[in-house]
């Protein structure tokens, strides 16, 4: 099943079926309307879960000495039952003045320029609005997003916060290759046209996550499903500096705030990596904790 409702006698589309028939082309299609995408006409009743997908475009990687410049927020509501589409709001997005001039680089990749942002501010309470009954955040990078959100809104960090990119099992779904928005696109028959705007890349988001997976349900709901669930975080406390190629190697990552090595997984399998911590260096003192998912992107 699609998710969503394509037309097969527009002039595009008998033209795109007549190529793929051939067996030497592939075509990609532009992205549906909102109005065309699948949604269930009856939900059950209490049973509905609504997230708010959201992207932001910034002057900068450093959350810390770097603004937002673009904010767009869309919502997607699944019957966590039957895992379908219930209702889809397509994205808005707001402008905001980081009172210094973009960096060219910035200007390139994103289309934005510093003219466009003189006296822009992002309306808080039409951004109320729209994440009004929403249970969750999902974002296709969130920790990186949530680090600029949350210090533009605070009240944001007490959300659970869901990643599309690291949280769903694209090679499971049948994803190849990297996890990148435009390339999961392709990989799903689609191109995104205004890449690097927040608006768009939402809307991307959206449609990934509204796509159904072989038993049936939708992205969005196995996400759901799997972000819901607790994890251990071990980290590889007071670890030698030559053991640092190797714990790379193996899937950990550094904390520069707790200046130690890290990895995140099932509760069997971290019991297991902190055996094996143990064994690499009597020097490592193995720490554990509980992530759940308003704390798993802190």
């Amino acid at each position: 099943m699609s998710f969503y409702h394509c037309n097969p006698n527009t002039p595009g589309e008998r033209l795109a079926r007549r190529l793929e028939a051939i067996g030497s082309h592939r075509v990609l299609r532009r992205l549906p309307d909102p109005a065309n995408i699948w949604c269930r006409s009856m939900p059950v009743p209490g049973n509905v879960f609504k997230l708010a997908v959201l992207d932001c475009e910034t002057t900068g990687l450093d959350p810390e000495r770097h603004r937002m410049i673009e904010f767009a927020i869309g919502t997607l509501t699944i019957d966590l039952d039957g895992g379908d589409v219930v209702a889809v709001e397509a994205p808005r997005s707001w402008l905001e003045d980081p009172t210094e001039d973009l960096p060219l680089e910035i200007e390139r990749l994103t289309h934005i320029t510093s003219d466009m942002l003189i006296g822009q501010l992002f309306r808080e309470d039409e951004i109320a609005k729209v994440l009004a009954g929403c249970d969750a955040i999902v974002a296709h990078n969130a920790s990186f997003d949530r680090a600029f959100v949350i210090r533009r809104f605070p009240a944001l960090a007490t959300l659970p916060w869901l990643c599309s990119m690291r949280e769903v099992d694209w090679p499971e779904l049948g994803f190849s290759g990297g996890r990148g928005i435009a390339h999961l696109l392709t990989q799903a028959g689609f191109f995104l046209p205004d890449a690097h705007r927040a608006g768009a890349d939402v809307w991307a988001t959206i449609c990934l996550l509204a796509s159904p997976t072989s038993d049936k349900r939708t992205v969005a709901a196995a996400l759901v499903e799997r972000a819901r669930r607790v994890t251990h975080r071990l980290y590889a406390t007071r670890a030698p500096f030559q053991c640092k190629d190797v714990l790379k190697a193996a899937g950990y990552r550094w904390s520069a705030e707790r200046r130690a090595w890290w990895i995140e997984g099932e509760p069997e399998r971290i019991a297991n990596e902190a055996g094996w911590l143990r064994g690499l260096s009597s020097g490592i003192d193995p720490q554990i904790e509980n992530i759940d998912w308003i704390s798993r992107y802190q």
